[in-house]
C-alpha cells in the first residue's frame, strides 16, 4: 500500500476546493495525480466510507471523504 500518497490524497482534499470538485466531478483524472494501488483508487472514486478505512485512513477521515458530494 501507498498509505503516504492516500494520505497526500486526503490533505489535497482538505485544502484545495478545485481539487474537491476535481474528485465528486472526474475522479478518474483527480487520482491519476498520485501513486495508488489499485484498491486506493477505487476506494477514493467510489468514495466509498469502508473502502476507504480498508486502505488506511482513520475513520473520522473515511466518513469525511466519503460525505463529499
Amino acid at each position: 500500500m501507498s498509505l503516504r500518497a492516500l494520505i497526500d490524497v486526503t490533505y489535497k482534499l482538505m485544502t484545495d476546493g478545485d481539487f474537491r470538485n476535481l474528485l465528486v466531478n472526474q475522479p478518474d483524472a483527480a487520482v491519476a495525480q498520485f501513486e495508488l494501488t489499485p484498491q486506493e483508487i477505487e476506494a477514493l472514486q467510489t468514495r466509498d466510507r469502508w473502502l476507504l478505512q480498508d486502505a488506511g485512513l482513520e475513520e473520522w477521515t473515511a466518513r469525511w471523504v466519503s460525505s463529499l458530494r
